[in-house]
């Protein structure tokens, strides 16, 4: 049961007044267990003796995918609070210091883009989950839907965190870039 272990963890970590882990990197989770799950189901398809041959090889290049998308969504979960770490290391620097408002406003764009990055990574594996739902094995597309529903709380929760930033960011083109990003996110869902 070292999986429910490392799951009370998270949900411990999430549950204390620290900062971090937060939002997003609740959002990245979820993401991330979207994608567990599709390719769980994809697994378990490419296992069953009725899955038609022809469909096999879509199968298996999905799941490699699937395992990329993954991969990359975990990451953001570790890259949320360094971008809250980043953060609160500009905001420490003296307020007369020259280089303080770029620190601070570097740092919020990495604030942003992480959860952009991970809206992203999700957006394109609920595209890839779409595409396959049809071939996975009717005895398992519940976990389909709830892969469908992880990632898009994964793209909506990473929403939340790209707007908690927003109204700090002084690029105007940046803040334009991340709202034509937000409408993309929110459209995929």
């Amino acid at each position: 049961m070292e999986w429910y272990t490392a799951a009370e963890r998270f949900a411990e970590a999430l549950a204390s007044s620290d900062p971090t882990p937060g939002g997003g990197a609740a959002a990245a989770m979820a993401g991330a267990m979207g994608c567990g799950l599709a390719m769980m189901a994809v697994g378990t398809t490419l296992k069953r003796k009725s899955t038609p041959e022809e469909l096999r090889p879509r199968l298996t290049q999905s799941l490699k995918r699937l395992a990329a998308f993954k991969t990359e969504l975990k990451g953001y979960i570790q890259k949320d609070g360094e971008a809250y770490a980043a953060y609160l290391t500009a905001k420490k620097l003296p307020k007369d210091s020259p280089d303080r408002e770029k620190a601070v406003q570097d740092a919020l764009l990495f604030a942003a883009g992480v959860p952009a990055d991970a809206a992203s990574a999700a957006m394109h594996c609920l595209r890839e989950v779409e595409q396959i739902k049809g071939d996975v094995a009717d005895v398992i597309l519940s976990d389909v839907f709830c892969a469908k529903h992880l990632l898009q709380a994964c793209i909506k929760c990473s929403v939340e965190s790209i707007r908690a930033n927003l109204a700090f960011i002084k690029n105007e083109d940046r803040v334009n870039e991340l709202n034509k990003q937000i409408a993309t996110f929110l459209k995929a869902c």
